[in-house]
């Protein structure tokens, strides 16, 4: 395959402009994330390629449905809904939901939280590639919204596989976070990568497009997905910051 511009004109290994907004819903801990052509504070759009972006709200209830499961009682019971843009419900989404309970599962320290209810709701926006990373950091950013003891607040980040020669580079090969045109055009396998910012671990590796294979661009894949969850970590921290400073501002002023 000759070598080729991105659509956004990004480097191979940059990351789609992302924006996560925390509590835009009041109804419970809640987090919008939008990647990809976002506005900037002028309000001029930051690329092209089309965006990708959901909303997604944690609820609690005292009542599991799982309550009369054997071995259950005294842990919590979580779900995940999540709600296409427009039409029905696909199988593709069902899939999506046990992908996202089983992993909201395994990152919360379930054992403290008691007979209790976790509702996970996602409302896709926009669909123009990465949905499943995108989804997957607006729950880890919800959960940590909560207060609820995380064994680990990783983030995800989808990465492509481009249909190349042997002799080309590996670094030409992989691209990190593709819009679905580049996935569709250039990639013969997308996958999804939920990694640990402080350790590095990757948790997950979820294919899905493509053949599946990535050859010998594990560790770089690897690396560039532990990168990816660093940035996406710090600007998350800084706005949970800035947030916590605020609202602590206003508590002061109305003494």
């Amino acid at each position: 395959m000759p070598k080729f511009s991105r659509i956004d004109s990004r480097s191979n290994h940059s990351l789609r402009p992302f924006y996560f907004q925390l509590n835009p819903l009041k109804s419970g801990p809640s987090c919008k994330v939008v990647v990809g052509n976002i506005k900037n504070e002028d309000g001029i759009l930051t690329g092209i390629g089309g965006r990708t972006s959901v909303v997604a709200l944690l609820m609690f209830s005292h009542e599991p449905r799982s309550k009369n499961t054997i071995g259950s009682f005294h842990k919590p019971y979580m779900e995940v809904f999540v709600r296409p843009q427009s039409g029905p419900i696909r199988s593709s989404i069902r899939a999506m939901e046990a992908v996202l309970v089983k992993v909201m599962q395994r990152v919360v320290k379930g054992d403290r939280l008691g007979k209790v209810n976790l509702s996970l709701r996602l409302q896709i926006i926009e669909d123009s590639g990465g949905l499943l990373s995108v989804c997957l950091n607006a729950l880890v950013i919800c959960l940590s919204l909560s207060g609820i003891e995380m064994l680990q607040v990783p983030f995800a980040v989808s990465v492509g596989i481009c249909r190349t020669g042997e002799e080309e580079d590996r670094q030409e090969r992989v691209i990190l976070d593709p819009t679905d045109y580049e996935s569709r055009s250039y990639c013969e396998t997308s996958l999804t990568m939920l990694c640990d910012p402080d350790t590095g671990n990757v948790s997950l590796i979820t294919i899905d497009s493509g053949s599946g294979s990535y050859g010998n661009s594990l560790k770089l894949i690897k690396n560039l997905a532990r990168n990816a969850a660093v940035e996406f970590s710090g600007t998350f921290n800084k706005l949970r910051k800035e947030s916590l400073s605020s609202y602590y501002t206003s508590a002061e002023a109305k003494q």
